[in-house]
C-alpha cells in the first residue's frame, strides 16, 4: 500500500475509534465539573460530583440491587447456558440447529417485545416489582452470551482426554467433572462476566418489571438525567466505565476472551 493511502487508512481508523469512544471520552472529564448542569468542556476541575456520589443513598441502594440481580441472574444464566450447550453439542436431540437458534432468540427479539411478554406473564404470578422477577427476566436475556461462547468452545473441544478417561474406567459424570468442566471453565467465566455486564446495563426490559423499591442503576441514571438533570450521574457513569474497562482488561489477560468471541 502506498504511504499516502496508508495515512488515509490510519486517519479513517482513528476517526472510527474516536466516534466509538466519543461518549466515554466526554463523560469522564465532564464528571470533574463543579456545575449543576451538563456542560462541555468543564469550567473547572473538582471532585464535587464524586463526593455527591459517595453520599447519595438512592444510588447506593440501586447499585446494590443491580449488583445482586446481576450476580443471581448470571449464576442462573451460567447453569442454563452450560446445560444448553452440552445438550446441543453432545446430546442426541432432534432439531438441534433449531434449538440453538431458539436459545439465541433473546438477542434477536426486540427487548421492548420481551419486556411486554414478561409483564404479561409475571403480573398473574405477582412477580412484577420483585427482585426475583427481574432476576428471571435478566437470566433469559443474558443466557445467549453464555450459550454462544460455550457452544463454540465445545465444538473446538478435543475429546481425546474425555474418551481416554472413560476407556480407563471413569464414569461419564467423573469424566465430565475432572476433564471436560476444567477445560470449559475459562469460557464459562468469560461468558458469565460478559453476561453480568449486560445485566448491569439492562434497562428496556427492567423498566417494565421495576417498581419504586426495585429501581436498578440504569433506571436511576435515567431518572436523574430526565427528571432533575443531576450531574452526579457523570461520576457514576465514569466509575462504571473505568470498572468495566479494568474488568475486561483483566479478563483478556487471564482468559484471552477474544479467542472465544472469534469462534
Amino acid at each position: 500500500m502506498r504511504p499516502k493511502w496508508r495515512g488515509l487508512v490510519y486517519l479513517y481508523i482513528l476517526a472510527v475509534v474516536l466516534f466509538i469512544l466519543g461518549p466515554v471520552l466526554i463523560i469522564i472529564p465532564q464528571s470533574f465539573s463543579g456545575g449543576d448542569m451538563f456542560s462541555f468542556p468543564p469550567d473547572d476541575f473538582t471532585w464535587k460530583q464524586y463526593e455527591a456520589l459517595a453520599e447519595d443513598e438512592r444510588i447506593h441502594s440501586s447499585l446494590w440491587l443491580s449488583l445482586s440481580i446481576g450476580a443471581a441472574s448470571t449464576c442462573l444464566a451460567g447453569l442454563i447456558g452450560l446445560c444448553a450447550a452440552l445438550g446441543i453439542v453432545k446430546g442426541n436431540l432432534p432439531g438441534k440447529n433449531l434449538l440453538e437458534s431458539l436459545f439465541l432468540g433473546p438477542l434477536i427479539v426486540p427487548l421492548v417485545t420481551t419486556g411486554i411478554g414478561f409483564l404479561i406473564i409475571f403480573v398473574p404470578l405477582g412477580l412484577v416489582g420483585s427482585p426475583l422477577g427481574i432476576v428471571l427476566a435478566h437470566s433469559i436475556i443474558i443466557s445467549p452470551y453464555v450459550v454462544r461462547i460455550l457452544i463454540a468452545t465445545l465444538r473446538h473441544f478435543d475429546h481425546v482426554q474425555e474418551e481416554a478417561a472413560i476407556v480407563h474406567g471413569a464414569d461419564s459424570w467423573y469424566a465430565f467433572r475432572t476433564v471436560v468442566l476444567p477445560q470449559l471453565l475459562p469460557a464459562l467465566i468469560s461468558g458469565a462476566i460478559l453476561a453480568f455486564l449486560v445485566s448491569l446495563d439492562e434497562y428496556t426490559v427492567t423498566i417494565f418489571l421495576a417498581q419504586a423499591d426495585t429501581v436498578t442503576i440504569p433506571i436511576r441514571i435515567y431518572q436523574y438525567v430526565a427528571m432533575d438533570i443531576n450531574p452526579v450521574v457523570t461520576a457514576l457513569a465514569s466509575v462504571t466505565v473505568i470498572v468495566s474497562f479494568v474488568l475486561i482488561v483483566l479478563l483478556e489477560k487471564r482468559f484471552k476472551i477474544h479467542k472465544y468471541l472469534e469462534m
